[in-house]
């Protein structure tokens, strides 16, 4: 496996929830002493970036803003490069708005929002629900999903993710997303293949969900990894690649296990 950059997801991969995976922290600092070049790219729709690196720097990963791509700050970017600075209304948590005011977005609590942005909450409740639906049968707001992740990977098991908010739209309205940014979207993986400086042959994809990073991987023609430690599981692993009609080309039950196999083969 001759391997030179990585794009690395997050939840699922090296954390579950907020609790680190510890082989997958010690496979990370194993593929950066062997010279491998890395990026994370998290579909999270919660957290900034600047809240990822505080999670990284907790689990004693030495990792910068620089050196991560999250769908939150992706977002924020796609509605300003299409819109300029804009008013939003947003389903998610406070590192999102974090990132929408960053990029100089007004983020507004009523309905005179201009985008109304769907994402994961884990304190989601009747009245977000009630302006989001109201909102979505606005047809002159323009309607945008951080990810389209039905699940996430949770310390023990899975929780919903921006899934539980653009079902819940699209049962009460029929309508979906305008614009969905987070993998398996070509436009974040694309940042991050820049960011790495690598032929794209010599990149490979690692994530936890067919559907998402390994469908992400072959969309931008990457070697994709899938490893077994978050959504799919060794139990799961075939009902998933049914389901998603997809098989990723290289399998492991962890980032050390992976992170073993491509240092073995330098």
């Amino acid at each position: 496996m001759d391997i030179e950059g990585l794009i690395l997801d997050v939840d699922g991969v090296i954390s579950r929830g907020r609790k680190p995976i510890e082989r997958a922290i010690e496979g990370y600092r194993l593929l950066r002493d062997a010279g491998i070049k890395t990026v994370f790219v998290s579909n999270n729709s919660a957290r900034s970036r600047r809240m990822m690196v505080e999670k990284f720097s907790g689990y004693g990963m030495d990792v910068d803003e620089a050196e991560i791509i999250v769908a939150t700050h992706a977002t924020a970017v796609f509605i300003r490069e299409r819109d300029g600075k804009s008013r939003v209304y947003t389903t998610g948590e406070h590192g999102l708005v974090e990132e929408l005011e960053n990029e100089g977005h007004e983020v507004v609590e009523g309905l005179d929002a201009d985008y109304l942005v769907a994402a994961s909450n884990r304190n989601i409740n009747f009245e977000i629900f009630t302006k989001a639906l109201r909102l979505a049968l606005n047809d002159e707001v323009k309607y945008v999903a951080v990810n389209p992740d039905r699940i996430f990977p949770g310390e023990d098991g899975p929780v919903p993710g921006t899934g539980l908010v653009i079902g819940a739209v699209y049962w009460m309205t029929g309508r979906e997303p305008d614009a969905v940014v987070g993998k398996p979207s070509r436009v974040i993986v694309e940042q991050a293949v820049q960011m790495l400086g690598v032929e794209r042959d010599r990149i490979a994809i690692v994530g936890d969900q067919i559907e998402i990073d390994v469908l992400a991987g072959k969309n931008s023609g990457l070697k994709t990894v899938l490893v077994l430690s978050g959504v799919t599981t060794r139990d799961n692993y075939e009902k998933k690649v049914n389901e998603a009609g997809l098989t990723p080309d290289f399998v492991f039950g962890d980032l050390y296990d992976f992170a073993q196999r491509v240092i073995s083969r330098k």
